[in-house]
């Protein structure tokens, strides 16, 4: 099940190694929660999902007129 679009993943790409060091985890293993190839049943797996959302809220364009 893969959790982000492609589209989102592009945008999150960068973002991978960043967020692993954070948690003392490789870029590898924040790409492979992201793209749904890793089970989120860890507490850390589930943090580093929920970052990547947070993240991806932010930088996500939005079709809204300003």
């Amino acid at each position: 099940m893969q959790n982000f679009t492609n589209e989102e993943l592009e945008i999150l790409r960068g973002l991978f190694s960043v967020i692993g060091r954070k948690y003392d985890k490789s870029g590898k293993y924040v790409s492979l929660i992201a793209q749904g190839e890793r089970e989120v049943n860890t507490k850390v797996a589930k943090n580093i999902l929920s970052d990547l959302k947070s993240i991806l809220k932010i930088l996500k364009p939005t079709n809204t007129n300003l």
